[in-house]
């Protein structure tokens, strides 16, 4: 999927959000940028839920860290509060940032993919299908931050949009449109 998407761009991506439960779509995809790019490779930033952020506190800690259940998040298929332990042993050493979300910013997300502007077209991505876009729209929204990570006019952005609507009543309830009726 890396190869074909890579393989699609005019131009390498500067930075890359990912979403990530335990880590795997994330570790993958950074393992596999490390390869393909060596020492030129992307920004990785890993984006996690505020309710479930086991790769944060790990990367905080500098080892693995369990992190209580507290409230459930809407992003459910990242809702995990421990990391694997082959995907922390590849985000230690190649992600350069960690970063969360919250329920709403996800949310929001859901809804510019699915409502957007300027003739672009209509993507269904699920609550945590979304949320490397939402870290993205909330580094973009920092002026510190974008400036820290190089985020700049030059910049090329990779995401992957890891689910449609999962759910398509609570897609349904979230968003104010059927999944069908967004992409016709």
């Amino acid at each position: 999927m890396l190869r074909e998407a890579l393989g699609a761009l005019p131009k390498p991506p500067t930075h890359v959000f990912v979403q990530a439960g335990v880590g795997g779509i994330a570790a993958a995809t950074a393992a596999h940028f490390a390869l393909v790019f060596g020492k030129d490779r992307p920004f990785f930033t890993v984006v996690e839920p505020d309710r479930a952020a086991c790769l944060l506190e790990s990367a905080k800690a500098g080892q693995i860290v369990k992190v209580p259940h507290d409230r459930p998040t809407v992003m459910a298929m990242l809702e995990c509060y421990g990391p694997s332990l082959v995907a922390w042993r590849i985000l230690s050493r190649v992600a350069d940032a960690f970063m969360t979300i919250e329920d709403d910013e996800a949310v929001t997300m859901m809804k510019a993919l699915a409502y957007p502007v300027d003739g672009d077209p209509a993507i269904v991505a699920g609550e945590s299908g979304a949320v490397g876009l939402a870290g993205l729209a909330k580094v973009a929204g920092d002026p510190a931050c974008r400036s820290e990570i190089g985020l700049d006019s030059n910049a090329r952005v990779f995401l992957i949009n890891t689910e449609g609507a999962t759910d398509p009543a609570l897609y349904e309830k979230l968003v104010g449109a059927r999944p069908e009726d967004v992409t016709g």
